[in-house]
């Protein structure tokens, strides 16, 4: 393991001096359309599953910028993104626009609270803890429900599933990586919702307490606004292609999807 880890920095060593290397003008030009493809990527993991956001923020880290102005950056993405999920949704006429703008109004004071806070939140403990959360979220996804499936219609949501909003919109105005994951396992849980009908308003609800978190960092003057521009133009096209395909795929792709998304959060919320 020691030897991955020594020829993985040896690689990142050589990158790096190679990329400094080049002029000011090229590197950025090469930086901004890799951020946009990676953009499109963090999209498509975000539309299947969510945890998408690692991609964008590891990358900016990675070229050296300010933790905080990444994390500020990424949510200008983030809101295109799902603003473009959304709309593609509701062209297929697979959104409830209703029930989803409620969820998502009960999650906003939480999100505004979650940006101011955001930046005194440290968490290498919190983010174990959050590992093993979302394992066991997912982990009861696969068990069989008791509620028949056929009538999930007609099930109320449970009265602690607009509360739980609040405090997704905290960790989503606070963190942002992995807050879809976290409405998966609410809307599953609390409203018995099955994972196809979740995605839908998973995208809505972001997108809705993306909007007043997204003022907060703007208002902090946090945000590189040539960076948000690159992503938005990967964002909006990965989150269109995803809509499409999950639609036509179902709930098997997104089940395997958040999965994947897990478990690769958790072992890097572990190991790392």
């Amino acid at each position: 393991m020691n030897a991955i880890f020594a020829i993985f920095d040896a690689a990142v060593a050589v990158v790096g001096a190679i990329w400094h290397s080049l002029p000011q003008s090229v590197s950025e030009i090469i930086f901004l359309g890799g951020l946009s493809v990676v953009g499109a990527m963090a999209s498509f993991v975000n539309m299947l599953s969510g945890g998408g956001s690692m991609l964008v923020l590891g990358l900016m880290m990675l070229a050296g910028i300010d933790p905080v102005v990444a994390n500020a950056t990424n949510r200008v993405g983030v809101c295109i993104s799902t603003a473009t999920g959304a709309a593609a949704f509701r062209g297929e006429k697979a959104a409830e626009l209703r029930e989803s703008i409620k969820l998502g109004l009960w999650s906003i004071p939480g999100a505004i609270a979650g940006a101011f806070f955001s930046v005194r939140i440290s968490g290498e403990m919190y983010e174990k803890i959050l590992a093993v959360v979302m394992i066991i979220i997912v982990a009861s996804m696969f068990l069989k429900k008791r509620t028949d499936s056929q009538n999930e219609a007609a099930n109320a949501p449970g009265k602690w599933v607009f509360p739980a909003m609040l405090l997704v919109g905290f960790y989503g105005g606070a963190i942002q990586v992995g807050v879809g994951i976290v409405i998966f396992g609410v809307l599953r849980h609390l409203a018995h919702m099955k994972l196809m009908r979740i995605n839908v308003h998973r995208v809505f609800i972001v997108f809705v307490f993306s909007i007043p978190s997204l003022a907060v960092f703007i208002w902090s003057g946090k945000i590189n606004w040539s960076y948000a521009a690159a992503l938005c133009i990967g964002s909006a096209i990965g989150s269109w292609v995803t809509v499409k395909w999950t639609l036509k795929k179902g709930e098997k792709v997104i089940r395997i999807g958040l999965a994947a998304s897990v478990v690769l959060m958790s072992l890097k919320f572990l190991i790392f």
